[in-house]
């Protein structure tokens, strides 16, 4: 670590005094703890029991008996996306995504056929789906997914190669996922090392496949799906198949932005947007209420509470999510962008004492090397949710935590339980990140940040220190380290 750049600052928020600080004034690249930033700010604009609705819209024909399991309906079906992130898998695994819970309530209504059109309507998010500075070689990879308002299982899909006797076979799950697998994959030995490679040219839908399967061997990886509107159309579609209802649909993609090349289209044939606007602030009155020019409410599915999906983002280090996250801070009511939720990210940390000049972010995730960040910038962040009463331990305990949930889960084995670690990871090429609350004997409670850049070859040894400096935090009162130091707490 000689030539890395590293920044370190550690406050008691019992004492409110430093207890190390080194380059705390420094800019840095702080990858993934640029999502301290953006969920904190979504707590504090929302509340932690904030929710938001995933709608399905209807207008077309129903056949089949009243309140009957075989209804028949032919029309258009539209899935007005929330917005916010899909993390029902993660929360409770075992359980559906977004998509096929949405399908199992349609099957669950009634719904046994359908024939007609499926619709999505993303238009809560404006059609910005990377942020700036993100890589080329990050877009056929899961963590750098595009960003669309369905997000179903964060716009990634599971790429499996399976041994067989014949060779290597390569599935996707979904099945319906839009992408052409091409390459091929090695069959070898039982003992060999597995590996599965994969590479996706900007705009293309062929992902080029290769690597090696042990005989007997499943090697699974998660690739980004393309053009995830009209993925999740296509996936939407599927997952009605699954649950059971025969379709004879086309999935489209409805757009207010006027594009109506390819699968697009600006608006449904004869009916305004007003009318599917009144349908969503309806209640649920059934599919025996629609007609060819009446749009009604089907479903309406409520999506986890904020703490719950803020602490998944934050302790598996979601990109795609954080994201969404970032563009739900702007006001409008639709079209939301990535630029206006900066400047409301930016007002709120700015209103708990955090000095913007400190914080220069372009994106919610932290993907981008071009966002910077100072470590009294995280500490000051972190003290004012901490001290917030309807905040504070949400968002805390949301963080990940060694053993158990998240990031941390395979470091600090050797640390004692009763320092309850609680932090967030941070890592690209050549940067390494670790910011959190540790508690010190006689319960003494640290917030602490520290962040490294220009790491050579590995960030291996910019994690060594990290687990240095939480372990000396959780063994009591560290020497500050000499030179010009801020004075308690940052404010």
């Amino acid at each position: 670590m000689r030539q890395s750049e590293i920044a370190i600052l550690a406050c008691s928020l019992e004492r409110e005094d430093t207890l190390v600080a080194l380059h705390a004034a420094a800019r840095m690249i702080p990858g993934s703890n640029a999502k301290l930033f953006t969920t904190g700010s979504f707590l504090r604009r929302y509340g932690p029991g904030y929710r938001r609705e995933t709608l399905l819209v209807a207008r077309g024909k129903s056949s089949g008996r009243r309140g009957g399991s075989d209804i028949r309906f032919r029309g258009d079906l539209v899935l007005r996306a929330s917005g916010m992130p899909d993390v029902y898998q993660l929360l409770a695994p075992g359980s559906r995504g977004l998509l096929d819970s949405l399908a199992y309530l349609l099957r669950q209504s009634g719904l046994a056929k359908f024939e007609g059109v499926g619709w999505i309507d993303g238009s809560v998010f404006a059609p910005e789906p990377y942020g700036p500075g993100w890589a080329h070689d990050d877009i056929p990879n899961a963590y750098g997914a595009a960003v669309n308002a369905v997000l179903a299982n964060g716009n990634a899909a599971t790429l499996i190669a399976t041994a067989t006797s014949r060779g290597v076979d390569l599935t996707l799950d979904p099945p319906e996922v839009p992408l052409v697998l091409k390459g091929r994959v090695a069959l070898g030995g039982s003992g060999a090392a597995p590996r599965l490679d994969f590479r996706r040219a900007p705009g293309s839908r062929v992902l080029e496949v290769s690597g090696l399967v042990p005989r007997g061997g499943v090697v699974k990886k998660q690739v980004a799906v393309p053009d995830p509107d009209s993925a999740a159309g296509l996936m939407f579609l599927g997952a009605m198949r699954r649950a059971g209802i025969q379709v004879e649909a086309q999935a489209r993609v409805l757009s207010r932005e006027g594009d109506s090349t390819g699968s697009r289209a600006k608006g449904l044939s004869g009916i305004p947007e007003s009318a599917f606007d009144s349908a969503a602030a309806m209640g649920t009155p059934g599919w025996e209420a629609a007609g060819r020019e009446r749009v009604v409410s089907i479903l309406k599915l409520a999506s986890p509470g904020a703490a719950e999906v803020v602490g998944i983002v934050n302790a598996w280090s979601l990109n795609t999510e954080a994201e969404a996250l970032l563009r739900l801070l702007d006001p409008a009511p639709i079209g939301k962008t990535r630029e206006r939720g900066l400047a409301e990210l930016a007002r709120i940390v700015s209103e708990a004492g955090v000095d913007t000049l400190d914080l220069s972010l372009v994106d919610g995730s932290g993907l981008s090397p071009m966002d910077l960040v100072t470590t009294r910038a995280i500490v000051t962040w972190l003290t004012a949710i901490d001290r917030d009463p309807n905040l504070g331990r949400a968002f805390r305990d949301g963080l990940a935590r060694p053993g158990g949930f998240g990031t941390l889960k395979n470091r600090f084995a050797a640390l004692d339980s009763s320092a309850a670690l609680r932090g967030k990871t941070g890592t690209l090429t050549n940067v390494s990140a670790l910011s959190g609350y540790v508690t010190a004997p006689g319960g003494e409670r640290v917030v602490f940040s520290m962040v490294t850049n220009g790491n050579r070859s590995s960030v291996a040894a910019a994690r060594d220190a990290e687990e240095r400096l939480v372990a000396v935090l959780a063994r009591g009162r560290p020497v500050v380290l000499p030179g010009p130091q801020p004075i308690g707490i940052p404010r």
